[in-house]
């Protein structure tokens, strides 16, 4: 039996006492928090929010999403809100930056978390990014006033793979096909396989590129809208996925 983690045994003093909403995108990160939820908290004064991006959402993603949650029983719990159109803002504002610049997380995700209660639950976890290391297991997030619970935050990435094959589901197809779990086809975070997916992808690829080339001049303009754009646009004629698929 594998042993609970400090966070665990943090994450399950607070969500026993209290009602949250667990945020749940169709990745594998908050895929395992939803079905540690399941294992470890006994109330039912909970339920599950899921964001479709709408236009930048992949349909598989929100297949995964909608199917899972009536295999896991949890259907009645799954609350769907869908977005304003991603691909008509970006047409507006331009893609969405890095950090603070992140237009598609404050105009689009945060005001989706107003549909949760004021305590949530993430699959957050501490080795996806040096800006995660010094997360804590209980954090208060500021714009929004809610309460944010990890209780993986010291999962390693093949620990909640081996979780979620162990209760008997499937990962996100996404992920086989793109590299990611489809929930924002374009991202400003995205990888350099991840992109070539992406736009090997004839339906993202007719989304994507035309906004990027739309929005050149302006973005060549500062250093993070700079490198947005070249990560993308340095790959979109790249057709050898060999390297890719698969891994």
């Amino acid at each position: 039996m594998r042993a609970s983690s400090e966070s665990e045994r943090e994450a399950a003093r607070i969500l026993a006492r209290h009602r949250f909403t667990v945020l749940w995108s169709g990745g594998k990160d908050s895929t395992a928090a939803l079905l540690w939820v399941l294992d470890n908290i006994s109330h039912r004064n909970w339920n599950i929010l899921y964001v479709e991006i709408t236009g930048n959402t992949h349909t598989l993603c929100t297949r995964y999403v909608v199917e899972t949650a009536e295999k896991l029983g949890v259907s009645d719990r799954l609350v769907v809100v869908k977005t304003a159109d991603f691909f008509e803002l970006m047409d507006r504002w331009g893609p969405p930056l890095l950090h603070g610049y992140r237009w598609c997380m404050y105009q689009l995700k945060l005001k989706a978390f107003e549909h949760a209660h004021s305590i949530t639950v993430n699959g957050a976890r501490r080795s996806d990014s040096s800006i995660r290391r010094s997360l804590s297991t209980v954090t208060v997030i500021r714009r929004t006033g809610k309460i944010a619970v990890s209780p993986i935050l010291d999962w390693t990435k093949e620990q909640v793979v081996q979780y979620i094959k162990d209760h008997g589901l499937d990962i996100n197809p996404c992920y086989r096909l793109y590299g990611h779990s489809g929930n924002c086809m374009f991202c400003p975070y995205a990888s350099k396989r991840q992109i070539v997916l992406t736009l090997n992808d004839p339906e993202w690829r007719t989304k994507i590129l035309p906004v990027l080339e739309k929005h050149k001049g302006m973005m060549s303009k500062g250093r993070l809208s700079h490198d947005v754009y070249w990560r993308w646009m340095k790959h979109a004629t790249q057709t050898t996925l060999e390297a890719y698929v698969g891994k």
